[in-house]
């Protein structure tokens, strides 16, 4: 009977800690917001002004599409669930601030969601270090205090995975939440798309038996995922080219004259640039400068032993969901950034 207060006082601390921790996180993402980066892009200041463009049309595009699902940007459509969210705040001064303000507190959901399912489906019980961790990594302090959609992006996608957890391990009635989260990664930003159709073929493969196993569930997720899916389809039924547009101006192999087998390999190969140690813990020259920490690796070089450390207990594990899906996501990180070239920006995601 001793062990269970010290087990309930263990938990009551590393909940406070876990607290403390998130606290840290929020101010080391607000606090002199509008100084650090010292640039304010272009890609970010167009997230504002075209939500107010969008309110000045009154919620139609260009061509008068009510409610139109993406925005351009460049002569590209790569602007979507970012533009609406900062509607969200249009009726306040605009600002560099607020402008980075809104995906900053956003992008809490990263390391909560993340604690959650390292305490419930992992089971760590350093499960409450995840937000001190987080708010360390060099990429990710730098990009999230951005306004650029990327880390809208990661944060989704970090909440899709949770809640795949939680209806593959406890409730089935989890997997409309799952389904929305990940919508909500892939109209975030454009390289996220791949990541997040790769991940749902991944688990619909991996799981498969689990999904076919209740008739109601299933029809539930299908109806859910078509109508998260039919915006997505519209557009691209009134914009044919968009596509092919996107791929020239990311000078993509994937539009050039070459072999369909060429390009594969290069896709692959890119792939697994974008997985490489080398790149993620130590200094680069591929990464422009704006997108990178002085003198540091996108991730700290000390969390190396570690996350190879979690890497072998994942593959150990593989047969538990919770790891295998660590893993599924750690493969189809950098899938894509690998349709054009690797950059800290469009393979930002492989962090979760």
């Amino acid at each position: 009977m001793s062990g269970q207060p010290d087990k309930l006082e263990n938990n009551k601390t590393a909940q406070i800690l876990f607290w403390l921790g998130m606290a840290l996180y929020l101010l080391t993402r607000l606090i002199a917001l509008d100084k650090f980066p010292i640039y304010f892009f272009s890609d970010e200041a167009i997230q504002t002004m075209s939500a107010f463009d969008l309110i000045n049309r009154e919620f139609r595009d260009l061509q008068g599409n009510l409610f139109p699902v993406f925005f351009e940007n460049g002569q590209q459509f790569n602007l979507s669930l970012s533009v609406w969210l900062q509607v969200l705040i249009a009726w306040l001064p605009r600002s560099v601030w607020l402008t980075r303000g809104l995906p900053a507190l956003i992008s809490l959901v990263f390391p909560l969601s993340v604690s959650l399912w390292a305490r419930d489906f992992i089971k760590s019980k350093h499960w409450w270090l995840a937000p001190f961790i987080i708010s360390a990594l060099p990429a990710w302090f730098l990009h999230s205090r951005t306004a650029f959609e990327t880390s809208l992006g990661v944060s989704f996608y970090s909440l899709f995975i949770l809640f795949y957890l939680k209806y593959r391990l406890q409730n089935r009635k989890h997997l409309p939440l799952a389904l929305l989260f990940g919508a909500c990664a892939f109209y975030a930003y454009a390289p996220v798309q791949l990541v997040v159709g790769f991940t749902g073929l991944a688990l619909l493969a991996a799981d498969w038996r689990y999904h076919f196993q209740s008739k109601k569930s299933l029809v539930v997720g299908l109806v859910t995922l078509a109508l998260l899916a039919a915006p997505y389809f519209l557009f691209r039924f009134r914009h044919q080219q968009a596509l092919g547009t996107h791929l020239h101006l990311l000078s993509s192999y994937w539009v050039s004259n070459i072999p369909f087998i060429n390009k594969l390999g290069i896709f692959l190969g890119k792939s697994l640039k974008g997985l490489n140690p080398l790149y993620w813990f130590f200094t680069n020259e591929a990464d422009l400068v704006r997108h990178q920490m002085k003198g540091l690796g996108h991730l700290p070089w000390f969390l190396l032993p570690f996350f190879l450390i979690g890497l072998w207990q994942s593959l150990r594990n593989w047969k538990q969901p919770a790891h295998r899906l660590a893993l599924l996501a750690l493969l189809v990180g950098p899938v894509g950034a690998a349709v054009a070239d690797i950059a800290i920006t469009r393979v930002l995601v492989t962090v979760v």
